[in-house]
């Protein structure tokens, strides 16, 4: 919980509430006139609570405040309640300034495309028809809407996207889709005999997991190939493993894995729970399984 003053409080409040009425850029001055205080001081005060978390900010004379999701989570404002809004941003992940209060699908019935409807908060004229734009991510359900702009209506601030794909990550803990069967190796195992098991296997590495079921490594098929090519078959499972195992909770969100996945350019993390031991294993086949199964719950022709 953010600790805020008085002041801070009562702009925050009436910055919420007057941005509910109108869905528009809140200027300082209709700030001062709800509380009677100084537009000065109500711009003096504003930095902060930008960097609070707590407000947007564009400047200029189409610009003014928001108020982000932090701050109706300050005041306990139900999630039904608010109008969270979302960024966009350009092709190159350049920010807009611009954001979306609304989406509304179209022409979802047709095979060759879709359309959205954006209802826009800030200059729609900055934003080109023929460009394209990624809309999000949306808080609630971490979409993110690739599209390019085919319309625009300046008057009441929309744009029409041709979409061009459309992302969504499921809300999921690491623990609901890892597999709890591990296979791993003993760090005085022959590399002969750690080969055999990851070929058996069908798996392209193993974490290496002492007597105390500690986590103190991970052997790569890409480690044996390079220890046989060097010549140097006769050594241990210790001694051949090059790469340091990345891991994650049992809790974390999926969206978590795949990060550190990206980040680090593998295709698997070892999960650990709250002691820090490893209790499996979260894969790129696992994200990719969970990510379709919608799919596969329904039948598509």
């Amino acid at each position: 919980m953010v600790n805020l003053t008085r002041p801070q409080k009562e702009i925050i409040l009436a910055l919420i509430e007057i941005y509910e009425q109108k869905k528009k850029f809140v200027k300082s001055k209709e700030i001062a006139m709800k509380i009677r205080k100084g537009e000065g001081t109500i711009r003096n005060i504003m930095p902060t609570l930008r960097a609070l978390g707590l407000i947007e900010s564009i400047p200029g004379p189409s610009g003014g405040y928001l108020p982000t999701s932090k701050a109706y989570e300050c005041f306990n404002i139900p999630e039904h309640y608010r109008s969270i809004n979302i960024p966009i941003f350009r092709k190159n992940g350049e920010a807009t300034g611009a954001f979306v209060s609304d989406i509304i699908f179209k022409s979802v019935y047709s095979p060759d495309f879709c359309q959205a409807l954006l209802k826009i908060i800030g200059k729609a004229s900055q934003l080109n028809i023929g460009e394209e734009i990624i809309v999000g991510p949306a808080s609630s359900g971490r979409m993110i809407i690739e599209g390019k702009i085919i319309g625009r209506d300046e008057l009441h601030g929309e744009l029409l996207l041709e979409v061009i794909n459309i992302v969504s990550i499921p809300k999921e803990s690491v623990k609901n889709i890892m597999s709890k069967r591990l296979v791993y190796l003993t760090p005085n195992m022959s590399l002969r005999e750690a080969a055999a098991i990851i070929y058996r296997e069908f798996i392209r590495a193993a974490p290496i997991i002492d007597e105390n079921n500690n986590l103190i490594g991970l052997l790569t098929s890409s480690d044996i190939a390079k220890c046989l090519s060097e010549g140097k078959i006769d050594i241990t499972v210790k001694e051949a493993a090059t790469r340091k195992p990345v891991t994650i909770n049992l809790n974390e969100d999926i969206l978590e894995a795949m990060n550190k996945m990206r980040k680090s350019s593998i295709g698997r993390l070892i999960v650990i729970d709250e002691n820090g031991k490893p209790i499996g294993i979260i894969t790129r086949t696992d994200l990719l399984s969970r990510i379709i199964k919608p799919f596969e719950m329904i039948s598509v022709k």
